[in-house]
């Protein structure tokens, strides 16, 4: 291999037209059809996820 040369090539179809600004989600499709239910609130996963990236950065610092 040499520097410039293509490893990876990725199909344009599968590349987003322009960036979505706000995604929203509606969870009462899954509890009507599946009977599911969030285990933690959006609050506690932004939280947990928070966390998550922090502790990798702290382990990426060394």
């Amino acid at each position: 291999m040499n520097v410039g040369d293509v490893i990876v090539r990725v199909d344009p179809r599968y590349f987003r037209p322009t960036e979505v600004e706000t995604l929203l989600g509606d969870p009462s499709k899954a509890k009507q059809k599946l009977g599911w239910v969030p285990e933690i609130t959006v609050q506690e996963m932004c939280a947990e996820m928070v966390r998550e990236d922090l502790k990798v950065a702290s382990v990426m610092r060394c």
